[in-house]
């Protein structure tokens, strides 16, 4: 994914810029330098648009701003380590030293999704953060991208597949669809549920005995349920959650059926517009 769209032009170490605007500015200007972007102002307005809906600085030091715009030629990823720190308008968050900033065509919706979660999930690991920082050319951090690209080779069958996960614990739901957009998976319905066991535990009082055994727990789970092109998603996303601790063999964590589904009708996925 990652070397199909980094360009090492972009990678950017400690420009002499101290403000966000300044960044903002050199940003676009630079990709605007390299054929990315067609006309700056435009583009600068609809970065600065999408900021003020909220700050980009999700993760203490590291920003992520980004954009669609239909002046963007193709889809790119500026890579910009400041290691003094640059101040952006976040006091809870500090200053950004890591600055991943994105530009996307109006064409390419469901790529820019992927490259944004993915490296939002990178970007709050510590350990990967200080390899950034650490890194002493532009070259190494490319190569570090590249690392952390995908490297899973799974066999492939291409048809219609409904997915249906249940998670039992509600908090990893974030996490669980974070991890779907990475993997490509942007169109999902979510229900609330509650278990058969759950459900006699606390509300039938003949098996009032069960109440123990369901101390602690959420009466209620998430289910999420999604069409799939490919029978593979299924498996990187089980593969993906359990690199990042949700491990769907455990029990009480919850479960996956993939099930071949013969005929579909309408547009199951909706269009995400960030």
């Amino acid at each position: 994914m990652w070397k199909e769209i980094l360009d090492t032009n972009l990678i950017i170490i400690d420009p002499p810029i101290s403000t966000k605007q300044e960044l903002f500015e050199g940003m676009v200007s630079h990709a605007y330098q390299h054929d990315y972007i067609t006309h700056k102002k435009k583009f600068l307005a609809t970065l600065i648009e999408r900021e003020e809906m909220a700050n980009t600085e999700l993760i203490p030091g590291v920003a992520l701003p980004h954009a669609r715009s239909n002046v963007i030629d193709k889809l790119f990823v500026s890579i910009i380590v400041h290691h003094e720190g640059i101040d952006y308008q976040h006091p809870d968050n500090g200053e950004a030293r890591i600055i991943f900033f994105f530009g996307c065509p109006e064409d390419k919706n469901r790529e820019y999704l992927r490259l944004l979660a993915h490296a939002s999930r990178l970007l709050r690991t510590e350990v990967f953060r200080k390899q950034i920082l650490d890194a002493e050319n532009v070259q190494q951090i490319a190569e570090l991208i590249y690392r952390y690209d995908e490297q899973t080779s799974l066999d492939d069958e291409e048809g219609n597949f409904l997915m249906y996960l249940t998670l039992h614990n509600e908090a990893h739901t974030e996490d669980v669809l974070a991890a779907m957009v990475e993997i490509g998976i942007t169109g999902a319905t979510l229900l609330n549920g509650v278990s058969m066991a759950r459900k006699m535990a606390y509300e039938m009082p003949v098996f009032a005995g069960l109440s123990y055994m369901a101390q602690g727990k959420s009466k209620s789970s998430q289910v999420i349920i999604a069409t799939l092109t490919h029978r593979h998603d299924a498996t990187k996303l089980v593969l993906l959650l359990k690199e990042n601790g949700i491990d769907l063999d455990e029990q009480g964590v919850g479960f996956l059926h993939l099930i071949k589904v013969e005929k579909t009708y309408g547009t199951p996925e909706e269009n995400l517009d960030l």
